[in-house]
Parts: C-alpha cells; sequence; structure tokens
C-alpha cells in the first residue's frame, strides 16, 4: 500500500457550491486589525495544521521566525527564516517547461503518511476526481514558509507533471472559494519558474498582511483579460466574481497558460482575494473602502524570464535569487539577520526586474492573447 493511500484514512473533505464565500465588507477590530470569520474549510484545514505541527510533522515551527513590513509603496513582508534554507527537501533540476513526468525523482506519491490533512472532494463539478483511486490531496508542506502552508495536489494518483489543466485550475478557483480569510492565497510555479517538484500542485498558505495587488491598478487587455500597472514587473490579471461562471474562467485561463507552455513561457500564478478588476479611471475618487465593498478574487498569472537547473537558496545579494509567486505575492524569505535588517524595496524591485520579460516580448504576447480571444 502506497504511502498515499494509506493517507486516506486522515479524512475527506466535501463541498458544493453552497460552500464558497463572497464577504461583502470586511470586518475591523477596535485596535484596526482585520478580523476573519473562519469559513468550515478553514476551520479544518488550520486546525489539522495544528495538529501536524504538534505531532512534530514539519521540519521547523514557524513560532521561531521573526518578521516585518518594509517601508515602502508595496507593503512587502519580509521574513527571517534560515529553517527554510537549510532544512528543505533537495529541489529537482528542471531544464524544460514541458519536461515530463518521472515516476523515479521524488513526487507525492511518496510522501509520509502524516503529512497528508485531507482529501478535498468536490460533490458538483468536474473538478471531481474521476476514480477512487485519483484522489486531490492536501498536505503540509514540512519546510513552510507562512501560517498554514500545504500543497493542494490534484489527481495525485494520475502524476501529471507541473503544469497546469483546466480542471486543475477550476479545482484551485473553487479552493480558494472555499476560503473566508482574505489573506488565503493559493499559488503556482510553472516548470523553469522556480518550481522545486515536477509533479502538479498548488502551495496555499494564510497571511495577516495585506499584499498590494489586492488593490493594484489595472488596464484592460481585452475581454476578461487585465494587465497589471505601476508594479516592479508585468502581469495578466483575471477576476473571478459571485456572477462569473467559474468553468468558464478556468477554461480561459487555461486557454492563456496553453498558449504560453507551446510558446515556452515560464510563468508563476497566483490568487487571492481583492477590489474589482477597474481600470483606473473608474476608481479615481474612490476611497480604499469604497473600491473593495464587493470581494473579488483576483488572479495573476506572471510571464517572466525561464530559470534552468535546481533551485537556488542563494542571497538577495546574489543575481540568482529565486523570485517566485511566493516573492510575487509580496512576500519573501530571507536567511541572513544582517540581509533581514537592512533589506529595502528598491532591492526587491530589482530583483523582480531580472525576472521580467522584456517589453518587447510581453507586448508580443499580450498581443497574441488578444489575437486568441477575438478570433
Amino acid at each position: 500500500m502506497s504511502a498515499t493511500k494509506f493517507a486516506l484514512q486522515h479524512g475527506k473533505y466535501y463541498y458544493t457550491s453552497e460552500d464558497f464565500n463572497w464577504p461583502r465588507i470586511w470586518q475591523y477590530n477596535e485596535d484596526g486589525q482585520l478580523k476573519h470569520e473562519l469559513s468550515k474549510f478553514d476551520k479544518e484545514l488550520q486546525e489539522r495544521w495544528d495538529a501536524a505541527v504538534d505531532a512534530g510533522c514539519f521540519s521547523y515551527k514557524l513560532l521561531d521566525v521573526e518578521g516585518r513590513v518594509v517601508p515602502g509603496k508595496y507593503q512587502l513582508f519580509i521574513q527571517l527564516n534560515e529553517m527554510r534554507f537549510n532544512n528543505r527537501r533537495r529541489p529537482q533540476a528542471i531544464n524544460c517547461i514541458s519536461q515530463p513526468f518521472n515516476p523515479e525523482k521524488f513526487n507525492f506519491n511518496k510522501v509520509h503518511s502524516k503529512e497528508v490533512l485531507f482529501e478535498v472532494c468536490p460533490m458538483h463539478t468536474s473538478a471531481a476526481a474521476t476514480s477512487e483511486d485519483d484522489r486531490h490531496l492536501m498536505m503540509i508542506n514540512v519546510s513552510p514558509m507562512e501560517y498554514g502552508h500545504s500543497l493542494l495536489v490534484p489527481s495525485v494518483s494520475s502524476c501529471l507533471p507541473q503544469v497546469l489543466t483546466e480542471e486543475a485550475l477550476l479545482l484551485a478557483l473553487e479552493t480558494s472559494m472555499l476560503s473566508n480569510h482574505r489573506g488565503f492565497h493559493v499559488g503556482f510555479n510553472s516548470l523553469c519558474a522556480h518550481a522545486s517538484v515536477n509533479h502538479l500542485h498548488f502551495h496555499v498558505w494564510y497571511s495577516e498582511y495585506p499584499s498590494y495587488l489586492e488593490t493594484i491598478e489595472v488596464d484592460i487587455v481585452c475581454e476578461n483579460v487585465f494587465e497589471v500597472k505601476n508594479y516592479p514587473t508585468t502581469a495578466f490579471v483575471f477576476e473571478l466574481a459571485p456572477e462569473t461562471n467559474v468553468g468558464s474562467l478556468a477554461r480561459t485561463i487555461h486557454k492563456v497558460t496553453s498558449y504560453l507552455i507551446k510558446e515556452e513561457v515560464a510563468h508563476n500564478f497566483h490568487i487571492i482575494r481583492g477590489a474589482r478588476c477597474r481600470p483606473s479611471r473608474q476608481i479615481n475618487g474612490l476611497t480604499h473602502e469604497d473600491s473593495d465593498l464587493q470581494s473579488v478574487l483576483r488572479v495573476f498569472l506572471w510571464p517572466r524570464n525561464p530559470v534552468h537547473g535546481a533551485k537556488q537558496l542563494s542571497s538577495y545579494e546574489s543575481e540568482r535569487r529565486p523570485m517566485a509567486v511566493f516573492e510575487f505575492a509580496g512576500s519573501l524569505l530571507i536567511e541572513k539577520e544582517e540581509t533581514y535588517n537592512s533589506f529595502t524595496e528598491e532591492q526587491f524591485c530589482e530583483h523582480m526586474r531580472r525576472a521580467t520579460l522584456t517589453k518587447d516580448e510581453f507586448t508580443r504576447h499580450r498581443q497574441a492573447i488578444r489575437d486568441l480571444f477575438n478570433k
């Protein structure tokens, strides 16, 4: 019996569309701190994650790390976490964005049963697993970057490579809607964009610190596709609102990611709660609270420069410092106290620029995406 199959004794989490959360107004405490009324999903994930901490399933405890917000426009949150750099699994060497799955390498069918939190069981959509032996699993990341840091692994027994499928995108979007926590994140690193394991998976985590991306200004690329403005890199944005057909959005995003795969463009993918994607001319004169009356999911797709070989967790003094989905979202892990104390927003911007496509490359891809939807 494989470790994964044995782990199914940890339980199943069933859900339908009635479990999706669309809070209209975020509530704050008297001291200005955001109040989180956790959903059933949040409670299940956090309780099982906390139990795994108590059982010693992780390489280290996040209680032993410190963090701070970097002064500046982008509200960066940095964490001093030497243990992440010393105690994590060794990343795989990745040399192609469409590299096939290799069963001889580490994959999530080989994890210990104690790392599995529960099976994710959609009851109403094509995101449901196709057979009894093909499950969607939520498992801990043994070297966590944030509270609740876990891995959502779609169709684990299918041994899919780290390439987004329409079904996986649907599962990720629906998982995001199950949370009622404003700081719930879902992320994905493609091959050659700092994916460490070539087995289809998403990262999920909680953050108590707001992301600049929640309300970043956007411009329209074409119907249902936007692009960010005034950020240190270029990225496309999609919106999932209460009236949006989630299956249709998954198909739209998959159409774009399939184009990126065909063009061999590395990419990162990120889902957070945020304000509606209005062009800047439509939000002039609105306060932050006004523009956030209707919570939506903002979905970011960051086409970027590729990185080949195994991920190297080098210092921020190095030009090879990995910038993946966690960093794109405005969170950074730093291993040296000296760097942690002196790190600035300008350093973040420089690392993002190194990962950013040239203006001509992004312009070409933007036009190609317009053409995809204007046929």
